[in-house]
């Protein structure tokens, strides 16, 4: 008897203790499925990446002539899920910084040309439809170094 009590109690506890985690992917991730759709010109999957993704005739206008290669990420900052703010429709998200460097790459010679050194704004739609699809870039900055 003290067996099955003690078995009970140990089913319980797992049942009970075992929630599911969401696992949504994390800005490093995202950003090197963004440098790679770049590279690609796939903008259904630089879309999946970005917060607010830009039309696809300015998405190929923008990325027609170079990508970023060799994309190494230099720092995360960690998230503060106290730090809500809210965007231009009211969606409320949480954010945090990256940092990255890569070499621009140009897409007629196929060579690196120059540097680059930047960060990105990732954000984490905490309720809504856009919640589900984790973190999103909504903004980067790039420095250029010609070499």
């Amino acid at each position: 008897m003290k067996r099955i009590l003690i078995a009970f109690i140990a089913v319980a506890l797992v049942a009970t203790g075992c929630k599911k985690v969401e696992k949504t992917p994390e800005p490093a991730y995202v950003i090197m499925k963004w440098a790679r759709a770049i590279q690609d010109l796939n903008y259904k999957n630089y879309a999946r990446c970005e917060a607010y993704p830009k039309s696809e005739a300015v998405f190929r206008d923008m990325y027609r002539d170079y990508y970023l290669s060799d994309l190494m990420v230099t720092s995360v900052e960690d998230a503060d899920e106290k730090d809500i703010r809210k965007d231009q429709d009211g969606n409320p998200f949480i954010h945090r910084s990256l940092s990255f460097e890569a070499s621009s790459v140009k897409r007629a010679t196929g060579k690196p040309y120059q540097v680059v050194r930047g960060d990105a704004v990732f954000i984490k739609f905490t309720e809504g439809t856009l919640a589900a699809q984790g973190w999103l870039m909504s903004n980067r900055t790039f420095v250029t170094i010609n070499r």
